[in-house]
């Protein structure tokens, strides 16, 4: 087992508090900074999201074949597989699937985002990110709200 594949074991972990009734969204998280992706799935999980959290956009590619996900956080500078290359992927892997660019990078090109459902910069804080997930998990679940807000 790679030092990289056993990281992504110790992260992953199911949310036991604030489940949703009827339905737990699955979210994927990946930022190469392991302190990002970390803190990035303590919030999803205080929001009622099950997180499999990854620093490893390699071992993040088999984790987005063979899980049910609904939505992909992605860091867009990572080494070996950008966040553009992995959004790709992801949607090719689950087309119905929703990504997120949630990155530092302020220079991306329209054709990199072709695959993104949307861009999020790290710099507009959390409370962006947790308005993007909310529009886009109840876009496709309109009847009922994930309950994220900026508090």
């Amino acid at each position: 087992m790679s030092i990289h594949t056993s990281k992504c074991k110790r992260m992953m972990t199911t949310a036991t508090e604030l489940v949703r009734p009827h339905q737990q969204y699955r979210v994927l998280c990946v930022d190469d900074n392991e302190l990002a992706v970390s803190m990035n799935a303590i919030i999803l999980r205080k929001k009622g999201c099950e997180v499999l959290a990854c620093p490893d956009p390699l071992r993040a590619a088999s984790i987005a074949e063979s899980e049910e996900l609904h939505l992909t956080i992605l860091d867009y500078e990572m080494p070996v597989m950008n966040g553009a290359e992995r959004a790709a992927f992801c949607k090719a892997a689950n087309p119905q699937i929703k990504v997120i660019l949630f990155t530092g990078s302020v220079s991306i090109s329209s054709r990199e985002l072709a695959f993104a459902d949307l861009f999020i910069q790290k710099s507009d804080g959390v409370g962006a990110l947790l308005d993007a997930i909310n529009a886009l998990l109840t876009q496709s679940k309109s009847e009922s709200s994930l309950g994220f807000d900026n508090s």
